[in-house]
């Protein structure tokens, strides 16, 4: 797998911010478990690419991730599988 800053752009160019792309590639590099909360917008088809990439890149982790529709935030848990 590349780099922690490579994987970060490949993430960043599903549409998913600065802040969540550091913290997913640094998951995904390092095979971290992390969880974080934030309200940067988070659809079906980002996270569907972003599995896509976990897939072919075999990174070692499982995304989840669940809004709170009422506060308009997304809570994000990354594990190693």
């Amino acid at each position: 797998m590349a780099d922690k800053e490579q994987v970060s752009i490949e993430i960043m160019k599903m549409g998913f911010s600065e802040s969540d792309s550091e913290a997913l590639a640094d998951c995904m590099v390092n095979g971290n478990s992390l969880s974080w909360v934030n309200a940067d917008p988070v659809d079906d088809n980002m996270l569907e690419l972003l599995n896509k990439f976990i897939e072919v890149n075999n990174a070692n982790v499982k995304v989840k991730v669940d809004e709170i529709a009422t506060r308009g935030k997304y809570v994000w848990t990354v594990k190693k599988k």
